[in-house]
């Protein structure tokens, strides 16, 4: 990237600008720019050099009492309808900013950050197959007795056997049955008893694949452990457990069913293009973004995972599977765009939005606490139970609307907001989504997300449910 211009001193500036740049105050950094004047006549640039999988993320505010002020890209003006304005640019091809000054007084601040196009991975991780198969084993007959009479009337009518729903975890668990009475299962068991199985997902991801663990004293995630010597004691049973149930045998047997997974969740995530938009509104980059589907995990349950620079998600299937025991014909449940949806966007936007709700002065989340009481008993039915969960919900789900539109569909981001105020009573939504839209076209500059969403909650109203 060039910047043709004073970036650096006034001195420069001054000389690109001969006599026409008056009172001139600028400053900048590698990422952005902003100036103000008595006096400005002329032509500045930025140009930006060809780079693959690169996209830059240009806002504006153009300020002019007098004269006229414009922002240019590749020579045609870019819009200046908002007091913010927001612009993508591809760099895929060379590219050019130009701010053309004619006798304008005033100001303008850019910000350009470079942001890679994303991709999402779909991977299974082996580490968390046997965590949740020691899961799968220590519930296995719970699942097994499930009465073949218990049905379901899905969305498009038809009678289902709930039992038909676990179809692929009960032909798993009668690979391992003969395990359930295993001395490492039950250490296992023990652990599993202290905190649902799930919370442990992190940590059995960040190691070294079994039976090859190992603990490291400073391992992250580690937290749910009493010592370093109860870590310890956890993983030698996984690794000990991995060449009791020979599970390297397994995996190398259910390849296929593995590979059908990958392919069926690969074939049916929506458009990345979602990153670059939920990276820009929060602020926050990401290196990775990953889903986990599981073989073993039970029908339907999910979990958030991640680290530092990946932000991910361990989840079973969708549908009920079908044909399980005919891999030239099977359907393993997972071919589900709404979900997929779901997973990529209201999830991943939790990891984007927690941080800020978690900043939140707890004497202001305190004295709003009342708002929560309308919507009490219809929050916890979806097993959103606190008021701090609650907010979580709502400001994710306000991402969700936002972002939507910003990826161009309107029609989405309006089935979104009237779902969840009508059918889940996401009261609260409308007040949020429009102080963010304001934000974010007129004080993304002064302002971070953090700060704008505790702006938000102080500033809550009444609504009647």
């Amino acid at each position: 990237m060039k910047k043709t211009l004073a970036l650096f001193t006034l001195a420069v500036f001054t000389n690109s600008c001969s006599v026409s740049c008056q009172n001139l105050k600028t400053n900048q950094s590698h990422d952005s720019w902003k100036a103000d004047f008595v006096t400005f006549t002329g032509k500045e640039k930025i140009d930006f050099d060809s780079e693959k999988n690169k996209l830059v993320y240009l806002s504006s505010e153009l300020q002019n009492s007098e004269g006229k002020l414009y922002l240019l890209k590749d020579g045609k003006e870019l819009p200046n309808q908002n007091k913010i304005n927001h612009t993508k640019i591809d760099l895929q091809n060379p590219s050019q900013i130009q701010i053309i000054g004619k006798k304008a007084k005033g100001s303008f601040e850019l910000k350009y950050p470079i942001f890679d196009v994303k991709t999402i991975k779909v991977v299974s991780n082996q580490n968390f197959e046997l965590l949740a198969l020691s899961y799968l084993l220590l519930n296995l007959e719970d699942f097994e007795n499930i009465p073949d009479t218990q049905t379901f009337k899905s969305e498009d009518g038809k009678e289902t056997r709930v039992k038909d729903l676990y179809a692929l975890n009960l032909k798993i668990g009668q690979e391992f049955k003969s395990y359930q009475k295993s001395k490492n299962l039950e250490i296992i068991k023990t652990y599993f008893d202290r905190n649902f199985y799930l919370h442990f997902s992190n940590f059995v991801m960040g190691l070294d694949n079994f039976p090859n663990a190992k603990v490291i004293s400073d391992k992250q995630f580690s937290h749910e452990f009493s010592s370093l010597s109860d870590q310890e004691k956890f993983v030698k049973t996984f690794n000990n457990f991995y060449k009791e149930v020979h599970f390297d045998e397994f995996l190398k047997k259910y390849q296929p069913y593995y590979q059908e997974m990958i392919s069926e969740v690969s074939n049916h995530t929506p458009k990345e293009n979602f990153i670059i938009e939920m990276e820009h509104f929060y602020s926050k980059k990401v290196d990775n973004y990953v889903l986990y589907p599981s073989l073993m995990m039970p029908f339907s349950q999910g979990f958030a995972v991640g680290n530092s620079d990946t932000i991910g998600n361990v989840f079973a299937s969708f549908n009920k599977p079908e044909n399980v025991n005919d891999t030239s014909g099977f359907d393993l449940g997972f071919k589900n765009d709404v979900s997929l949806r779901t997973i990529c966007i209201h999830e991943f936007g939790h990891s984007f939005v927690n941080p800020a709700v978690d900043k939140i002065d707890e004497q202001l989340m305190d004295s709003k606490e009342f708002l929560f009481e309308p919507i009490k008993n219809k929050m916890s039915e979806q097993a959103y139970n606190q008021w701090k969960i609650c907010l979580y919900e709502h400001f994710d789900r306000a991402g969700e609307v936002i972002i939507a539109k910003l990826i161009g569909d309107s029609k989405k981001a309006d089935e979104i907001l009237n779902d969840n105020v009508k059918n889940r009573s996401f009261i609260y939504l409308p007040q949020i989504i429009n102080q963010l839209e304001y934000w974010y076209y007129n004080e993304f500059f002064s302002k971070t997300y953090e700060q704008k969403v505790s702006e938000i909650v102080a500033n809550l109203q009444t609504v009647s449910n």
